[in-house]
């Protein structure tokens, strides 16, 4: 779990700070909340960077405030950040801060692509809007989840991506092609002696990783809960019986092949007496029955800012051409 302890309640401070590098869909808002709480940084950086960039790369017409939150460079990170925690690639962040502590945290796979799916079903055109022509990015989600993980311009986000993140940049790396096989042994070796340079590594699947990295960081972390998908509109409800067929099932097990090496052997670390694939198996079979709850559920109240979004739904299919 831990390769180097810092001291009790150490102070996080200018070049120094503490870097949560969060993996996305790793339930890893909640972990922000509870780490803003705890540590009271007075520089917190939050935003991402272009290790999981994907073929949909038209920067300049994102919004100028989605623009801010993005960075180029390790140069473009603030020097005096207390806490940084965002979709920020741990080979930009060690640049800009070689001090640094990292800490992240895997989650199931299989379970991490299904919630980056539904998560990107919740969406709407209003929440789209600032994306510029990048927002196409987001609209894959709306189709089956068969064509989703077959979406090559989408490759760093759904083909093994935990791996990606944490070994970017790595030659074999691409934004808009698959992982060849042959390049597997390479990443996850990467994967492994990057993670092997952090100061904390745990899962999610983990009930006692919050608490043991409270420990570690000589802080009480406060429980959360942040940023869960509640609710999809009823048109982009599926049927998860129906979309995890076999033939899905194997290419949702193909596109997480490395992501579950790698997720392996952290487990074998922080769970040494529990069956890895045990594991794996119960928190996708929970993560489906939730969703599937979920998903039966009454539509949500309409109010005034899914009226809104809806409003701006009717205006766009108006639109001569959306592109």
């Amino acid at each position: 779990m831990t390769t180097r302890k810092p001291e009790l309640m150490r102070t996080y401070g200018p070049g120094n700070p503490l870097v949560f590098s969060h993996i996305p869909k790793t339930a890893g808002t909640s972990l922000r909340v509870a780490l803003e709480q705890a540590l009271q940084p007075s520089v917190f950086v939050q935003g991402v960077d272009t290790a999981l960039l994907a073929g949909y790369d038209d920067l300049d017409a994102i919004s100028p405030a989605e623009r801010a939150a993005l960075y180029l460079t390790p140069d473009e990170l603030p020097a005096d950040a207390t806490l940084v925690a965002g979709h920020i690639g741990p080979a930009t962040t060690m640049a800009r801060y070689p001090g640094a502590d990292h800490i992240t945290i895997l989650r199931a796979p299989q379970v991490r692509i299904l919630s980056q799916w539904m998560h990107g079903r919740a969406l709407t055109e209003f929440n789209l809007r600032h994306w510029g022509p990048n927002a196409e990015a987001f609209r894959i989600a709306w189709r089956p989840l068969r064509e989703y993980l077959d979406h090559a311009m989408l490759a760093p986000n759904i083909d093994n991506t935990i791996t990606r993140f944490v070994a970017w940049p790595h030659p074999a790396l691409t934004r808009t092609e698959f992982i060849v096989e042959s390049d597997d042994d390479a990443l996850l070796g990467a994967a492994l002696e990057r993670l092997d340079t952090f100061g904390y590594v745990n899962l999610v699947e983990n009930p006692a990783f919050q608490e043991q990295l409270g420990a570690w960081l000589g802080r009480e972390l406060p429980e959360t809960r942040a940023n869960e998908r509640t609710a999809v509109p009823k048109r982009k409800r599926p049927d998860m019986s129906v979309e995890l067929d076999e033939p899905t099932r194997e290419l949702l097990a193909y596109r997480t092949r490395i992501d579950t090496r790698l997720w392996t052997a952290i487990a074998a670390r922080v769970l040494p007496d529990a069956d890895p694939a045990q594991v794996l198996d119960a928190a996708l079979q929970k993560t489906v029955d939730r969703y599937q709850s979920m998903l039966a559920q009454p539509a949500e109240p309409i109010t005034l800012r899914t009226a809104v979004g809806r409003a701006y739904e009717v205006a766009i299919k108006l639109r001569p051409s959306r592109r």
